[in-house]
């Protein structure tokens, strides 16, 4: 059933409305809508402004631990949140509360920079900027990927985008998803109790599952045992998904030859952390899917949510709180 928009006031929490105001005003131009740049002005915001939609992005500038706050505020019918993990919201009733997240928007520049990662370690160039710093003048043969096993932990929208990237490449690709069922571009699906099978003799490991009670610390001593010697792995989902202990083990013993790491357990990533100083690894501070004007691709696909709501039209990408994503 078709909704007014005087019917709902919708909450964006935002650190550079100027931004994103004109899209609204121009999609919304008669719907009640404020912005929020200031996390110390949440609880008063929502108690004077008594929002039935949130559009909330992680951490910009309302830290993820006020999330559980905002779902579980009376007036809260809807939350959108602005990226694709939504491990901080806590628990919700999905018969009297609805989430849905951004997964897909950004999907093709996550991929993106996860090829271009696993090629630019395959290839050597870590070695090469250490020994340009030493003005070293070395050279090292190297593999083409051509029928090298690709694993993919998490064939969802990230995934399966890394898929068909690889797959460009004649990798053969291997992955794993909730239920195994035929997939575009990946040549063997597993589904999420059969990693190990998925892993073994892995030459290259691309995570991308999301965070739930059963990814947490899925990718452990065992899981790197499984894998290729001299694998090259990159985590670009959650941090808390890989044991960095069991990683600085593979590392050092060579089982791993190179790590591209975008998440971390802790974030930012503590300066005495060894990930830091270990020569075999590459940190880069979750900017993965940061790509140019991201905050307002997020914004569009919002918008184009929100016109679902007012026509009383499914929402894409609901999350299931029991599955997690």
């Amino acid at each position: 059933m078709k909704t007014m928009e005087h019917d709902h006031r919708v909450l964006i929490t935002n650190d550079k409305p100027e931004a994103l105001a004109p899209l609204f005003k121009e999609r919304f131009p008669d719907l009640t809508i404020r912005f929020l740049s200031d996390a110390d002005t949440l609880d008063a915001t929502l108690a004077e402004f008594n929002p039935t939609v949130i559009f909330a992005y992680p951490g910009e500038p309302v830290p993820k631990s006020k999330f559980p706050v905002m779902i579980n505020h009376p007036s809260v019918q809807w939350i959108s949140n602005s990226g694709a993990g939504v491990e901080h919201m806590g628990q919700w009733n999905p018969k009297e509360k609805i989430v849905t997240n951004a997964s897909g928007v950004n999907a093709p520049f996550l991929a993106q920079y996860a090829i271009a990662a696993h090629m630019s370690a395959n290839i050597g160039m870590p070695l090469y900027a250490r020994q340009q710093r030493q003005k070293l003048w070395r050279m090292e043969e190297w593999q083409p990927f051509d029928d090298r096993r690709f694993c993919i932990i998490g064939l969802g929208n990230i995934g399966q985008a890394v898929a068909g990237y690889a797959k460009a490449l004649n990798l053969r690709i291997v992955g794993t998803r909730g239920t195994a069922r035929p997939t575009p571009n990946v040549d063997e699906v597993y589904d999420s109790d059969n990693i190990m099978r998925a892993l073994t003799g892995a030459e290259f490991v691309s995570v991308h599952t999301a965070l739930t009670p059963e990814t947490k610390g899925m990718i452990s001593d065992d899981a790197f045992a499984a894998m290729a010697d001299g694998a090259i792995f990159l985590n670009a989902s959650r941090g808390a998904v890989v044991d960095e202990d069991a990683l600085l083990r593979a590392l050092d013993s060579g089982k791993v030859k190179t790590a591209i790491l975008d998440v971390f357990q802790q974030e930012p990533l503590p300066k005495d952390h060894p990930l830091w100083e270990h020569e075999n690894v590459i940190v880069t501070p979750h900017m993965a899917d940061s790509v140019k004007d991201w905050h307002v691709n997020n914004a569009r696909a919002f918008c184009d949510n929100l016109d679902r709501w007012l026509m009383g039209e499914k929402l894409q990408n609901i999350v299931d709180p029991k599955k997690g994503y």
